[in-house]
């Protein structure tokens, strides 16, 4: 087998099975150098599934014809400054509704598809569902809301009463500190 053909096999057995929303898009520069076009020729089949097609029959649809109108206008902003700019934008957030109707937050980045030539034909796309990923961080800046307001505020004043009283046992001085301490890690993570 040529490495040609190993090279396409190994592209169809990814874009097969990856778990990414992939997807390469064409376009035409006219005279002006102003781009048209966007047809997908090539797309994931975790893709293809989002909008009840596989990856034979989404190939000549456009974001026009899978997304609502308002994220297929996002979309195409988008591929026209990638390539005008010759520049990638990378984990941009954004939120997709799919033909089903699930509403999911991805990280998107797009780059140019450019030929040996230099001749920009494209744009490349790939797109991580991040939903849970987001809900996640949700739940845990929530629960750093909770743990304050419910656990920490109200443990104060009982340590700052033994405190006055000279209290030398007070048993919440570490439950108090090693609280405050993992707040504040949680903090420093979502920065």
């Amino acid at each position: 087998m040529g490495r040609s053909m190993q090279e396409i096999l190994i592209f169809n057995a990814f874009m097969e099975h990856t778990r990414d929303s992939i997807v390469i898009k064409e376009y035409f520069a006219n005279e002006r150098g102003e781009f048209t076009g966007g047809k997908i020729i090539c797309a994931s089949s975790t893709k293809a599934r989002h909008y009840g097609l596989n990856m034979s029959t989404i190939r000549g649809c456009t974001d026009f014809d899978l997304l609502p109108r308002e994220q297929a206008e996002k979309a195409l902003q988008d591929d026209l400054w990638v390539m005008k700019n010759r520049k990638p934008i990378e984990d941009q957030r954004e939120t997709i509704t799919h033909k089903n109707g699930e509403i999911v937050k991805v990280s998107v980045t797009k780059f140019p598809w450019v030929l040996p030539s230099g001749e920009i034909v494209g744009v490349m796309c790939i797109a991580r569902n991040i939903t849970i990923r987001e809900r996640a961080k949700q739940q845990t800046q929530d629960l750093v809301v909770f743990m304050r307001r419910y656990v920490l505020k109200p443990l104060l004043p009982i340590y700052q009463n033994d405190l006055e009283n000279r209290n030398t046992r007070n048993a919440l001085k570490p439950v108090i500190f090693r609280l405050m301490k993992k707040l504040r890690e949680v903090n420093h993570l979502k920065a």
